[in-house]
């Protein structure tokens, strides 16, 4: 397979049209979306793969599929996507499939993204969020550096999410 980034585990490519079993199989997967409203529905998984190679062709960037190097499996997404309106200012997402928890690869995928994000896309800050009970979100942002910015209203039952901010000169290597 063909990857535009790598980290020492993970490859990173861009989503296709032939990816949808891909991306059915993580966003209709309940565990992978318990903190984010719920699995989605096959239209809105087909949609979000559409709207995450919209914004590849525009952006350059988006959520971007992952595999593990040596198996080849399909170990998630993980990238970046505009935050609001800000200039060069991005919000960073990780979602990993429930075989591959445990593992450290969110944290490998986040730290890629984030080392592409300051060091080739310029970036002047990142920005990140999770549902109020994913404890386990909130201990990797932290471990990156992250600091708790404010909370909002997210999703369909508007429950306060919790948002974190990122500067070049916080992240933790």
């Amino acid at each position: 397979m063909d990857y535009f980034l790598s980290s020492s585990r993970l490859g990173f490519r861009h989503w296709t049209a032939a990816d949808l079993p891909l991306a059915e199989s993580l966003w209709m997967n309940p565990g992978v979306m318990t903190h984010m409203g719920g699995p989605m529905t096959a239209e809105q998984a087909n949609a979000r793969l559409e709207v995450e190679r919209t914004r590849q062709t525009a952006l350059g960037i988006s959520y971007w599929p992952i595999f593990h190097l040596v198996s080849g499996e399909h170990v998630g997404c993980a990238g970046l996507r505009p935050f609001h309106d800000e200039h060069r200012v991005y919000e960073l997402g990780v979602h990993i499939a429930p075989k591959f928890w445990g593992g450290r690869f969110g944290e490998e995928a986040a730290r890629t993204v984030i080392e592409y994000a300051f060091g080739t896309l310029g970036a002047l800050e990142l920005t990140a969020g999770h549902g109020p009970r994913n404890i386990s979100s909130k201990d990797l942002l932290e471990r990156l550096g992250y600091t708790f910015s404010h909370e909002e209203p997210w999703g369909a039952q508007e429950l306060m999410h919790p948002f974190y901010r990122l500067k070049p000169e916080q992240y933790r290597r």
